[in-house]
């Protein structure tokens, strides 16, 4: 009797793990989007570094980065998908609201007349995902990364590719 809940114990264990392994490698691997369009207005370059301090806002680059002013439409229902940046990116909503995903499944909605208000910033390593319920449009306004190889091939200018997923924002 004793064996059996053993081996009933172990087997529940290794089942566990196993789902919670797969559920951090979906993560990890990120995602692809559905339901966006994504039309990239201009492309330019920082070839110097930048340093500016103006009006209690502060701007570096450390080295020549890119640049990519995008307009992203979100239909109803659409998600970028699990992702993450090589720099930085300011998101204003023009219009509807889109909910920002963080790693730890917490989540903020901006949109125009929305507590939060209409624009977020993405940065870091840490995965996140955009999603918008009802449909949206948003404008990348600045989006800067370090210069480097694309992260997926054939896809884009160099830095401009989610870490860890095609789809928005790629």
């Amino acid at each position: 009797m004793r064996v059996l809940r053993s081996r009933k114990k172990w087997g529940a264990a290794t089942i566990g793990v196993a789902v919670i392994g797969t559920l951090a490698t979906a993560v990890a691997l990120g995602s692809p989007g559905s339901g966006n369009t994504i039309t990239t207005l201009v492309t330019g370059n920082f070839d110097q570094t930048v340093h500016l301090n103006s009006d209690r806002v502060k701007f570096q680059t450390k080295d020549a980065t890119d640049v990519r002013i995008q307009k992203i439409v979100f239909a109803p229902g659409a998600f970028s998908g699990w992702h993450h940046h090589p720099g930085m990116a300011m998101v204003s909503v023009e219009s509807g609201a889109v909910r920002l995903w963080d790693s730890d499944c917490s989540s903020q909605t901006y949109g125009p007349g929305l507590p939060n208000g209409a624009v977020f910033t993405e940065s870091g390593d840490a995965p996140q995902q955009v999603t918008s319920a009802g449909g949206a449009t948003v404008l990348c306004g600045v989006r800067c990364a370090e210069q480097r190889p694309a992260r997926h091939p054939g896809r884009g200018r160099r830095g401009f590719m989610p870490v860890m997923a095609r789809g928005a924002y790629s």
